[in-house]
């Protein structure tokens, strides 16, 4: 006689086949068991409202390879019947689930259009000045503290979410820069304001820069004083609609940059073909210029195309003071990282001590 299994009565389980011994060993450690019969698997008895808790604990320690090999199933099929293995034949990997457990945050970030910015100042490097800001996003965390910018870009390429945040952090940039502006005394000169934009944003849909253009003027800020971020050109080039949007964006008055410039080798090239009115040299190429001769040999030529094309260079991640005074002394337009300021909620205007950067380059 067959005895029917009555599920109802049997225990939710999380059943995972792991993809290697660390994962296997990582998961014993946490209360996973091996299933008797087919050894390969791992069970752990749970409560419903245990499951978000270790699917977290598992998105965190695992690497992101092991949760897209390993797989599992929530079943309640008893461990020695065959209806356990039919189950796993239904099978999806960890890195189905993990990814929305691990980016829950995000997820509510972009449901509740829930960013904040931080200004890292751009100066002059010959006078001193501040002339402008780059926005950087940022999103509170439970704690308090902030997701940095890195955060909020791995989780959106996680989450397939690029060009969702994308929006919502220009939007979000643009509204904030409208509030500090009208918060500025009268007699203030108006700031200058560098918006990251992920290059598929641009090759999905065109026109959405132009929607930004118009919330700038409903806005009343002028599009003189606000510059598009662009990063990673390579994708950009292979968009047969760039040059053109990019001529929309300076009929309206805006301009064009070019971020981490030098940061891979196919990219050096990409300001001529684009002329944008600034690029920003990759941090890798900046950090220790003032030591590295072939760094210096690279920074040279670049400079000198640009000012021959009339594009202003800047030099991103500058926190060394010897490379501060050798970027002045070379004739590098702008500057920003560490060394110079940090990122704040407020728009610092405190200029450069240039008298400091003289002596150290003398001293050199």
């Amino acid at each position: 006689m067959t005895h029917q299994i009555n599920t109802a009565t049997e225990s939710l389980r999380l059943v995972i086949q792991p993809d290697n011994q660390e994962t296997c060993c990582y998961l014993l450690s946490i209360g996973f068991h091996p299933v008797q019969t087919v050894p390969q698997l791992l069970y752990r008895n749970v409560e419903n409202y245990q499951l978000a808790e270790v699917f977290r604990l598992v998105s965190e320690q695992l690497p992101e390879m092991s949760l897209a090999i390993s797989r599992f199933v929530i079943t309640r099929s008893p461990l020695q019947s065959r209806a356990l293995l039919i189950d796993f034949l239904q099978a999806q990997p960890l890195s189905a689930i993990t990814l929305s457990v691990k980016h829950a945050w995000f997820l509510r970030v972009i449901a509740e259009r829930n960013l904040c910015f931080k200004y890292q100042p751009i100066f002059n490097l010959e006078s001193g000045q501040v002339i402008g800001y780059e926005c950087l996003a940022r999103a509170l965390n439970s704690q308090g503290s902030y997701f940095s910018g890195q955060q909020l870009i791995d989780a959106a390429l996680s989450t397939n979410l690029g060009c969702e945040f994308d929006e919502l952090a220009r939007t979000s940039c643009l509204e904030a820069i409208a509030q500090l502006s009208r918060g500025l005394a009268t007699s203030d000169s108006p700031q200058t304001f560098f918006i990251n934009v992920l290059p598929n944003a641009i090759i999905r849909d065109p026109d959405a820069l132009e929607q930004d253009c118009q919330k700038v003027l409903k806005l009343g800020l002028n599009p003189q004083h606000i510059v598009f971020e662009l990063t990673e050109v390579e994708q950009l080039l292979n968009c047969p609609q760039l040059l053109e949007t990019l001529n929309r964006l300076r009929e309206w008055g805006f301009r064009i940059a070019i971020d981490d410039l030098c940061s891979g080798v196919a990219n050096d090239h990409y300001f001529m073909e684009l002329r944008p009115d600034v690029i920003k040299l990759d941090r890798r190429l900046v950090h220790g210029c003032s030591r590295f001769p072939v760094k210096q040999i690279l920074i040279k030529s670049l400079l000198r195309s640009a000012h021959e094309l009339a594009i202003s260079v800047l030099a991103e991640g500058l926190e060394d003071s010897n490379d501060i005074s050798f970027c002045r002394e070379l004739g590098i337009d702008l500057g920003q990282g560490f060394g110079l300021a940090r990122p704040e909620l407020t728009l610092t205007q405190r200029p450069l001590n240039v008298v400091e950067f003289r002596a150290i380059s003398k001293a050199c």
